[in-house]
Parts: structure tokens; sequence; C-alpha cells
């Protein structure tokens, strides 16, 4: 089965979801600006913008709605490979998942674009407006590029996220392992908390993931200095990249594993 027919088909079920529920769209909408709201909120009220705008060197509104953007398309690719296999086994399909041909590595890579694709929705009525309303229209074009590299950024994700679902998922009681992991990635994607201030010890485990870097790069975007992002782009591709073989490995791993204890379902 071509990759062509796995998206087609994951497009169906997500969008075919969205029709149904057509709240979950206004809330795709809506959530940046509660994320930002909210941390801003809490911002204005403990610290000083001021403070803020010299420390990052950006406008916390600015900053507060990228980030908010970047974490969740980010997450919703993360979560989308990292819970499917537990999705699949509460609604019981997941014994022909495994029995099919069609290859996992294949179906794991198009299970997170359909969401993304709507994803990018929040990004044109969030990122944009708000640029626009503090950069005139130099904001929309810096937004087109932000909004890109958040694509990318979430592109990059899927092959580390294909890796640790299939580690995670041979044992038992996975969603506990997955309810650590996913917070400590949160942290270290580093769009709320920049790389440059982080230690050094959580500096080198972000460098291992590698939309860290894209997510940088939007940084130095946003404070015009975007002059080594070539280099950043990079380095996440190429992690990216290397994370593929293993990610196929562990879901040979995964794969094998259930077939030999016998696929369970609730």
């Amino acid at each position: 089965m071509s990759l062509y027919t796995l998206l087609k088909a994951e497009f169906k079920l997500v969008y075919g979801e969205m029709l149904r529920r057509k709240s979950a769209i206004a809330a795709l909408i809506i959530y940046p600006y509660l994320f930002a709201g909210f941390t801003l909120f809490f911002g204005y009220t403990i610290g000083s913008p001021q403070l803020f705008l010299e420390r990052v060197g950006i406008e916390p509104a600015i900053f507060m709605v990228t980030a908010s953007n970047i974490v969740m398309s980010v997450i919703a690719v993360v979560d989308d490979v990292l819970w499917r296999p537990l999705h699949d086994t509460f609604i019981g399909t997941l014994p022909y998942i495994v029995a099919s041909p069609v290859s996992k590595l294949k179906l794991f890579v198009a299970i997170p674009v359909p969401r993304l694709s709507l994803l990018i929705l929040t990004g044109f009525t969030s990122i944009v407006p708000v640029y626009i309303l503090y950069h005139g229209l130099e904001g929309a074009v810096l937004a087109v590029i932000v909004i890109f590299l958040m694509i990318l950024a979430s592109l990059a994700m899927t092959t580390i996220g294909i890796t640790i679902a299939g580690l995670v998922h041979t044992v038992s009681e996975s969603w506990r392992i997955l309810n650590i992991v996913r917070p400590l990635l949160m942290v270290l994607l580093g769009a709320y908390y920049p790389r440059v201030f982080m230690p050094l010890a959580a500096y080198a485990l972000s460098f291992l993931i590698p939309s860290s870097h894209i997510v940088e790069a939007i940084h130095r975007v946003l404070l015009g200095t975007a002059d080594n992002i070539y280099i950043l782009l990079a380095v996440a591709i190429t992690l990216a990249f290397l994370y593929t073989p293993i990610s196929k490995g562990s879901l040979w791993y995964w794969e094998k594993k259930r077939v030999s204890e016998g696929v369970k379902t609730y």
C-alpha cells in the first residue's frame, strides 16, 4: 500500500471527525489565544513585560502566541504517533493493523499529517493577526516564514516520535511512561523556555530533539539575527533522517513482540 493511499485514509478519518464535531475546529482557533492569554496574564501580574523584552528580546505577546502555536503543532504530531497504538488497542483495531501487510513506518508517518494540516489554520488565525498588529504588513511576511518553520518543526518530530512509540509500547502500562515523556518533550522543545537559558544538561538533551533546533531558528528570526539559521535547519533535518532507521527498527521490534505475545484489546 502506497503512502498516498495511507494519507488519503488518514485524511478521511480526521476530517470526517472534525466535520462531525465542528466545535473542535472552533477550539483549535481559540486555543492559541487561550494559552498565550493565560501565560501573559500571569506574566503581567507577577513579572515585568519590559524585563522580559530586555532578557529575551521579543515582545511578550508575539513570543507567547508563537510558542503556543509551536507547542500545539509539535505536540499534535507527537501525540498522534505516541497514542495511536493505545487508541487502536481500545477500539479493537490493533490486531488487524498488526496483521496487515502495510508498512508500519509508512502508516505512522501518515498518521500525524492530517491533524497538522488543520493546525496550519491556527497559525493564520493567531500568528498572522498578532504579527500584523505589531509589525504592520511586514509582519504578514514574517508570520508566513514562522508558520513554514513551524510546519517543518512538526514534521521533524515524526521519526523521533515513532522511535519512542515503538519502544514504549513494548512494555505494559505504556501510558504511564508516555505521561512522563510527553511533558519532558514539551519543556526540552524550547518553545516557552528558550534553549539559550537552559542548563547544560537540559541543553544536551534538547540537542537530540530535531524540532528544538527549528524552534531556536524561529526565535532567531523573531530577534532579527537569522544569519545562521541554515545550520540549525540542517542539524534538525539531519537528526530527523538519522532517527528514520531507528524508528523503523523500533516499530519492527514492537510488531514482533505484539505478534509473539498475542495482540490484546479491551
